[in-house]
């Protein structure tokens, strides 16, 4: 298991993708998210391998302090989808952050996501 940790600039009313390259082979086991300013609950950032939704941070209520950690959820049908920096696609050499322009306040997003690098994942013959 590994630990990504990346602070992420957002600006306000603006939407944006940010990209993270992944250190190697696995996937993501679990995300924390922390705002440094007053979030709502449609603030939403989103992580990606490629167009396809993979985890989901959602603050809990409007109005949610600041420094708050932020469980995201790992999608249910796609959460354990394989990144590698080696693949010979790269939307899944990297997770991408997306970031909605419901964010009212300019602030910084500090993500770690816990990276797994020794699951066993099956995987189809066409992913692999």
């Amino acid at each position: 298991m590994r630990d990504i940790t990346i602070n992420i600039p957002v600006a306000a009313t603006t939407a944006d993708n940010r990209f993270i390259p992944v250190p190697c082979r696995g996937n993501i086991a679990k995300v924390y998210a922390v705002y440094d300013q007053e979030t709502d609950a449609d603030e939403i950032f989103t992580l990606y391998r490629g167009a396809t939704a993979v985890c989901t941070i959602t603050p809990p209520a409007d109005a949610t302090a600041e420094g708050t950690k932020i469980n995201g959820v790992l999608d249910t049908t796609n959460g354990k989808l394989i990144f590698d920096p080696d693949d010979a696609t790269a939307a899944n050499q990297v997770i991408k952050v997306g970031i909605l322009n419901t964010v009212d306040t300019a602030g910084n997003l500090t993500l770690t996501i816990e990276y797994d690098d020794s699951a066993y994942v099956a995987q189809a013959a066409s992913e692999a």
